[in-house]
């Protein structure tokens, strides 16, 4: 069996670190004579686009070649590779390697993943079959929008931060630690606003929520892990309401998150776990998903989870 790489960069993730990465990646992929061929993402949902592209052409495949793509880049750029192949609506799908060249790098982490560029690669190189894994979907009526993410979509503080980091100058100096420098800018923006959650039969309402994130995996904003339960193998979503706190409620809730999780214990907290959520917000709130923004208005948001194949293996540890 031959694997063909078929790889999309995003030289710009990171403020250019995906480009470093590819540096770093291209001699090794030379070197090793692996077959591939390259595109590089030029501007938002360039990756997208290409990798329907990309999809298409390679929807009969040939005995014998398993065709992969690999992609360079932030969550936001795997967000996009994600959702292109998905639109391609392939029976057969193509599987998806990554190599983590963003800031904030969620996704790698989560799966437990190298962030070294020549290690990352190992665990892609050294792959031998497509691995399920979780990711999750949205369908928000209001727009008829359905989406797929990998790591979580956030509405209120969370995704106020996000906005701010995006629009900001700090985001490829800081890496993960310009999700918490815009930490203070978004408190004193975000107001809280009313939510209702439903899943199964249980309804809740809130008049004041202040952050709402559904996930995928432990991780958000560069290395929070604010959902230490959730586990992207299993079919499983976490969500997490946070109603409008005083500045020491965020201070407190901090520390018992230092402290491995314990902030779900406290009062102010609300911890939700199924496969399938439906969350409604009546006020113009801004949302994201996977570290980029995706508007500014009200949602009726329906949320399920699905298994995409990829191919990595997290157990290489050292490069081969």
């Amino acid at each position: 069996m031959t694997t063909e790489y078929y790889i999309i960069i995003n030289e710009l993730a990171g403020s250019g670190h995906g480009k470093a990465v590819w540096e770093t990646v291209k001699p090794l992929l030379e070197q090793r004579q692996i077959q591939f061929e390259y595109r590089v993402s030029a501007y938002a949902g360039h990756t997208t686009y290409l990798a329907t592209q990309y999809a298409a052409a390679h929807h009969h495949r040939q005995p014998g070649v398993t065709p992969v793509l690999l992609v360079i880049g932030g969550d936001g750029t795997l967000n996009e590779a994600l959702n292109g192949l998905m639109a391609a609506h392939l029976t057969d799908p193509i599987p998806i390697a990554y190599i983590p060249g963003g800031s904030g790098n969620d996704f790698a982490r989560g799966l437990g993943m190298a962030t070294d560029p020549a290690i990352a690669l190992a665990q892609v190189l050294n792959n031998m079959r497509a691995r399920p894994l979780n990711v999750g979907y949205y369908h928000e009526t209001l727009k008829n929008e359905h989406r797929y993410f990998v790591n979580n979509v956030g509405l209120g503080f969370d995704a106020q931060i996000v906005d701010d980091t995006n629009r900001s100058q700090q985001k490829g100096r800081l890496g993960r630690w310009s999700y918490l420098s815009n930490t203070l800018k978004a408190f004193n923006e975000q107001e809280g606003f009313p939510l209702a959650v439903h899943l199964d039969r249980q309804r809740d309402s809130y008049r004041h929520a202040f952050l709402c994130t559904v996930s995928n995996h432990p991780y958000f904003g560069g290395g929070v892990k604010i959902l230490p339960d959730a586990d992207i193998y299993d079919d499983q979503l976490e969500l997490i309401v946070i109603e409008e706190p005083h500045w020491w409620t965020v201070l407190w809730l901090f520390a018992l998150l230092l402290m491995g999780g314990r902030h779900l214990n406290s009062r102010f907290v609300h911890h939700y776990r199924a496969k399938q959520l439906h969350l409604l917000v009546n006020s113009v709130e801004v949302g994201q998903m996977d570290g980029q923004t995706i508007g500014n208005r009200n949602y009726d948001l329906y949320f399920d989870t699905l298994t995409y194949p990829f191919w990595i293996d997290t157990s290489v540890q050292g490069q081969h």
